[in-house]
């Protein structure tokens, strides 16, 4: 018979905590959740380079999309990433054009929407770690009483959706403004940062007026290229907790 040598004190307590570790988490001794990405980005009406967008799009393979700005111009970039994103949804606004979400894992049947107060598409998309609803919002610029009655109508929409959220889009108001600290107060949805510069005026001042916000998790946010817009992409790295 073999004999094996007496174990360290230390020896056997590495190996109990790593029998623990096994038990509690079966899958792996550091399983964490999955980073969930998100691309949102306002197209621009004329933007040119659609088909670098939608390239640019499939290479950093983002969980889920929200376009503002969609029309019968550029709309071939949507007919693109279907093969990847088949699940889309687009709402047509009269004052505000055309907005889009999609996602690459199957949608709730029943879930996609264009909410009545406007400039937001909706729907919920079942991810491996469970339900998310993802959101793409162009609100009309605060110059036009368009604005106000966007917010103040999508106010007590936003605050029956329940469970986690991605809520993206061209909110044209900054960081901490009353129209988009409303919106987030309604939603129950936190702004990621750092803050970044989404659009820029006469290539001079910059302006943070493209937002990601989600609840239920915490992340970050990089800048993107323009790619024929006059809004600079966004890139979400979000941690949901379900």
């Amino acid at each position: 018979m073999i004999r094996f040598p007496p174990l360290r004190p230390v020896a056997a307590l590495v190996i109990l905590c790593l029998a623990i570790a096994v038990l509690v988490c079966p899958t792996g001794l550091a399983a964490q959740n999955r980073e969930v990405v998100h691309y949102q980005k306002n197209m621009k009406f004329d933007m040119t380079d659609q088909k670098r967008l939608a390239g640019d799009i499939l290479a950093r393979r983002p969980d889920t999309v929200t376009l503002q700005e969609v029309n019968g111009d550029n709309r071939d970039v949507l007919k693109w990433l279907r093969p990847q994103y088949p699940w889309q949804k687009i709402c047509h606004f009269d004052e505000i054009g055309r907005v889009a979400v999609m996602a690459r894992w199957p949608v709730v049947a029943g879930t996609e929407q264009c909410l009545r107060g406007q400039g937001i598409a909706a729907m919920q998309v079942e991810m491996p770690e469970g339900k998310v609803w993802v959101m793409s919002v162009h609100l009309e610029t605060p110059d036009k009483p368009l604005h106000r009655l966007m917010v103040q109508n999508l106010v007590p929409e936003l605050a029956r959706f329940r469970g986690p959220k991605i809520i993206a889009g061209d909110f044209n108001a900054f960081p901490g403004s009353a129209s988009v600290s409303a919106l987030a107060q309604a939603a129950g949805v936190t702004e990621l940062g750092p803050r970044i510069i989404t659009y820029r005026v006469a290539n001079l001042l910059g302006f943070t007026i493209d937002h990601v916000m989600v609840t239920g998790g915490s992340g970050r946010v990089e800048q993107l290229p323009l790619i024929g817009s006059d809004h600079f992409g966004v890139l979400a790295h979000i941690t949901l907790r379900f």
